[in-house]
């Protein structure tokens, strides 16, 4: 996508983003991992390493990369956990949902067609790899949702993930 690293997981997100035509969030994450990735780069630095036992203006500038480094891991942890609190946000088709908990989830409606998989008319549930596949949630809109945010929480504590 770009010669810069922005790491596996946001490159990623950001693909996944842009597929389902999500740019202005895509465009978003990719920025601040950039800004991220810039600060880290002119920290470029250990504890232990002689740069870090420098004095005056370097030594100044180093921390103040350090600083703007830690800023930009809490604002995009902060992006994250916004993105996790909005809940279930519509797609442009009226019978999709999407969320972010810790990977995108998908929660779109179908009609009944056992050929496909779909037994019944209803809402079903999509998630990250090793998740739900097309699990059933509910025939209406609303309990669908609080049953896929049950299915969800239940697939964290298995995996580990559990609530913040």
């Amino acid at each position: 996508m770009n010669d810069r690293s922005v790491g596996v997981e946001i490159d990623a997100t950001v693909r996944w983003l842009e597929e389902r035509g999500i740019a202005g969030a895509a465009a978003l994450l990719r920025r601040v991992a950039r800004q991220r990735d810039d600060a880290v780069r002119q920290l470029g630095l250990r504890p232990t390493s002689p740069a870090y036992t420098r004095g005056g203006a370097e030594r100044t500038r180093d921390l103040d990369a350090a600083a703007e480094a830690a800023m930009l891991r809490t604002e995009l942890a902060r992006f994250q956990a916004l993105a996790e609190r909005a809940g279930w946000v519509s797609d442009a088709d009226p019978k999709r949902l999407w969320r972010w908990r810790d990977g995108w989830w998908e929660l779109g409606y179908r009609r009944r067609n056992p050929k496909d998989g779909y037994h019944d008319t209803g809402w079903y549930l999509w998630g990250p790899l090793g998740s739900y596949d097309g699990e059933w949630a509910h025939r209406n809109k609303g309990p669908a949702m609080t049953e896929a945010d049950r299915l969800i929480t239940k697939h964290r504590a298995a995996t580990g993930g559990g609530d913040r």
